[in-house]
């Protein structure tokens, strides 16, 4: 059901805010790269407060972010990983603002490459995808195994027309991560955006996609590109 929800969700964001998004990043100055911090340690927990983080993480994965965010109010871990948690709760309950605050603390501490890749789905979701870039890349740079964000940071690539980088994104998450689904639809759609049909087909039998997915992201590419100026 959770992989569903986010392929839905990344087909209303290809369909609806692709153009505006293109449009934002066209007037924007490129920035200069984000200087990364070397990565750090965090603090250790006590067993019962990582069993109660990791029941909170659970509530996220599942779609629950409202529950999170009453959980961490209950449990009042004081940690990075706790205020992460509670960021990625304010984003999606869509509280960008709130969330943006406490991901900008966290980007010198132990989290800061999730805190970057944050940052950076709020700066796509606002229609900046100069900004969405640099914090994309700087959370690549700090976790380059992360399976999440090298497609989180395939997919604003690709939202900026830069297919070729966007494509290596997604070849190393689905590596990475052969079962994200997320990225190998992705990476499907590039290629039917691209025209490589053989190749997406050849791909989406090596996924196991079934043939209602595959039609979706058919439309998913007509659709986006109609779109497109």
């Amino acid at each position: 059901m959770r992989s569903i929800t986010l392929f839905m969700t990344f087909a209303w964001l290809c369909m609806h805010s692709l153009p505006n998004a293109m449009a934002a990043d066209s007037i924007t100055k490129a920035a200069p790269p984000i200087k990364t911090v070397a990565d750090k340690a965090c603090a250790d927990l006590s067993p019962e407060e990582t069993t109660r983080l990791a029941l909170i993480q659970q509530m996220l994965a599942e779609g629950k972010p409202h529950a999170a965010l009453a959980h961490l109010d209950a449990v009042k871990v004081k940690s990075e990983r706790a205020e992460l948690l509670r960021a990625h709760a304010l984003r999606q309950t869509g509280r960008a603002p709130q969330a943006q605050v406490i991901y900008e603390q966290l980007a010198s501490s132990c989290v800061s490459g999730h805190a970057y890749r944050g940052l950076g789905l709020i700066a796509s979701q606002g229609g900046n995808l100069q900004e969405a870039l640099r914090y994309l890349k700087a959370a690549s740079n700090t976790l380059p195994t992360e399976h999440t964000i090298r497609n989180d940071y395939g997919y604003v690539l690709m939202q900026a027309g830069q297919n070729d980088p966007a494509l290596h994104e997604f070849l190393t998450a689905v590596e990475l991560a052969p079962d994200y689904r997320q990225a190998a639809h992705n990476l499907v759609l590039l290629l039917y955006k691209q025209g490589d049909i053989a190749k997406a087909e050849a791909f989406s039998r090596q996924f196991g996609l079934v043939e209602d997915e595959m039609q979706q992201l058919k439309k998913m590419t007509q659709a986006s590109n109609k779109a497109t100026p």
